[in-house]
């Protein structure tokens, strides 16, 4: 039930706003309302006043944050102060692995962020946006157009949301790199010839677009995983140099680039520490030296992250480490969502308590939450939600969040319980998997989804108790799927685990009934068990899609359709191998005579849980090549 207000504010650019979002938060705008004052001041609080409330704000973006407040605390009849502090909280979405945020999704990421509080927003764009000079650059990627930008970019400033650029110049560009105008400058894999006034020329075009359309001066100009730096067309040319020097030399180039067009750069700092400590990024000790730490520019804010310490040791030696730079530092956590359909909230949530712990001990303030989309960007950009309220309500409150307070501010801003939008787990939360008995997330709803029936590389990679759990799991995702919201993530997911109950040991059945000889078993698995698992995954198929192009452009959905269309046809063509094996046509099914192995070298006895995170469509389908 919608809850009356009668909104008191001067500024109508702040109620045009306000009336965007009033309706997910069940706020009507009545002058029969309660009567709510709205002022600018020290703190973000409700106080009651007389038959009302004031709410008080001291950014544009926390009078969103006090919308979200207002129903229950009118409801409520009580007052509501923040005590936490924060410089900076902010999302990043990543919209460079296939999956694009629309503008209905990019503007209903907004809003939800809005809602929780948040002041900023970055889209994580490799090649995804248009850089006039270079036409091949994103070509057929979903790049957004100056106008789409500046469309987000307007909006997301009418909550007081800053659009933060965030792009790549030097590594991470293989889909940008292997077209026309750029593949002459590539050093090696992902990675940009450092030194090469072409290099410049790009980034410069790229930063110099980018500050045309965004009002933030600031940039996140990427810099991250350069792992083979100068060692392929750089080395050639220039002989070898250490990869630290390398790196300086292209960070002051580029550096002086964004000072030149006005944006205050800030950048991903694993490669310091992965030049100081051989690769490794994240050490329970050591030091960088001083002689690299004076030689980053005075202009770059660095921002560690780390989305996998369950130690808290590590974390506060990295965050020590980092603190040692003259420059200033930002931490990113994440949200997982980046390995395979389904999210990691229970892992992020863990993570993150340690993370936001050791941030307050030691003064960081500024804080980017990470909604990655590795290898396809197939979970959905809003399965993560719980992570993003924990973010919100730790550094709104200076404290940890109680779970009674993070289900009721989900039901206040997603409709939804906090429990319930964590169910979005449960196609990869096996057994054995939480983060108590697992140091890293694991993603067998993607990886037993596309398993071989024959080959089966990922066999010893599943257990027992797969079919029921994926059983059950449907039951309970697929009991929310006609909620207006977020059904249609519900259903994707219910149908996934759906399909995965009758996949997910397809091949270990197969196998089992060949070597066995059983061939009524086999009959069995080629007339009814396998149709089945095809019209599951035709059902699912229709329900994925509707989940991407509800949030996506429909640019990289190509992919997803031809993996799923292979395993439909691979799936048409085991059958077809079982029937010509019963009629006598052929005597064998080589690929089920093969040994089993892991597939990451471990021995038969480990006891270990057997699910692990492998989130590589192409190692996962076959070990020839593709």
């Amino acid at each position: 039930m919608s809850k009356n207000v009668d909104l008191r504010c001067t500024d109508k650019k702040l109620l045009e706003a306000a009336a965007e979002l009033a309706p997910t938060l069940g706020l009507r705008f009545t002058s029969r309302g309660v009567p709510v004052e709205v002022k600018t001041g020290d703190e973000l609080s409700l106080r009651k006043s007389g038959e009302g409330f004031v709410l008080t704000y001291r950014k544009k973006n926390e009078f969103f944050r006090g919308l979200s407040l207002l129903g229950a605390v009118v409801s409520e009849g009580r007052e509501h102060v923040e005590t936490g502090k924060y410089d900076m909280l902010c999302y990043m979405a990543d919209v460079s692995r296939n999956a694009v945020l629309n503008m209905n999704g990019a503007k209903e990421m907004i809003r939800i962020l809005a809602a929780m509080g948040y002041d900023s927003l970055m889209l994580y764009s490799e090649d995804t946006y248009e850089v006039p000079e270079y036409p091949y650059f994103g070509r057929m990627r979903g790049r957004y157009s100056a106008e789409e930008l500046r469309e987000i970019d307007d909006y997301a400033d009418m909550f007081g949301i800053e659009v933060i650029p965030c792009m790549q110049t030097l590594a991470h560009l293989a889909t940008a790199l292997r077209w026309p105008g750029l593949n002459s400058i590539v050093d090696c894999n992902d990675i940009m010839l450092v030194g090469d006034e072409r290099t410049y020329t790009f980034v410069r075009a790229c930063l110099t677009t980018c500050r045309k359309i965004f009002r933030s001066k600031r940039i996140n100009i990427g810099m991250d995983e350069a792992h083979m730096l100068g060692r392929g067309r750089y080395l050639t040319k220039n002989g070898y140099r250490p990869a630290h020097e390398i790196m300086l030399e292209h960070l002051d180039r580029v550096a002086a680039i964004c000072a030149e067009v006005g944006y205050e750069p800030m950048m991903w700092s694993d490669m310091f520490f992965r030049m100081a400590f051989g690769g490794t990024y994240r050490v329970r000790e050591g030091e960088i030296a001083p002689e690299i730490m004076t030689k980053v520019p005075s202009n770059v804010t660095l921002v560690y992250w780390d989305y996998y310490s369950l130690d808290r040791q590590i974390f506060d030696h990295m965050l020590e480490c980092h603190l040692k730079f003259n420059n200033p530092t930002i931490f990113a956590g994440g949200a997982w969502k980046w390995s395979g359909f389904a999210p990691h909230n229970e892992f992020s949530l863990a993570s993150t308590k340690l993370q936001l712990d050791s941030c307050a001990e030691h003064g960081v303030s500024s804080v980017i939450v990470t909604g990655w989309g590795d290898n396809g960007g197939e979970a959905s950009q809003f399965s993560a939600l719980p992570t993003l309220l924990y973010f919100a309500e730790r550094l709104y409150t200076g404290a940890e969040a109680p779970h009674e307070l993070l289900e009721a501010r989900s039901r206040e801003v997603f409709g939804m319980g906090f429990d319930e939008l964590k169910l979005f787990d449960l196609p990869n939360a096996l057994p054995g998997t939480t983060p108590g008995e697992c140091s890293h997330p694991v993603c067998p709803c993607k990886y037993l989804l596309y398993n071989d029936p024959l080959e089966g590389l990922m066999d010893r990679h599943v257990g027992p108790e797969a079919p029921e759990h994926y059983r059950r799991s449907a039951e309970r995702l697929l009991a929310h799927a006609d909620n207006e919201r977020w059904g249609y993530i519900f259903e994707s997911l219910g149908l996934l685990c759906d399909l995965l109950s009758d996949k997910c040991d397809l091949t270990i059945r197969i196998r089992r009934a060949y070597l066995d000889g059983d061939r009524n078993a086999v009959r069995r698995l080629a007339h009814e068990d396998i149709p089945a698992v095809i019209a599951k995954l035709d059902a699912f198929i229709v329900a994925f899609r509707r989940q991407w192009y509800a949030e996506n452009k429909t640019f990289g959905f190509a992919t997803e359709e031809q993996r799923l269309g292979g395993l439909r046809q691979r799936l048409d063509s085991v059958k077809l191998r079982l029937e010509a094996w019963l009629s006598g046509e052929t005597d064998r099914i080589e690929e089920l005579e093969q040994p089993v192995l892991s597939h990451d070298g471990r021995a038969a006895d480990d006891p270990r849980t057997p699910y692990i995170n492998y989130n590589s469509w192409a190692g996962t389908v076959t070990a020839c090549l593709i």
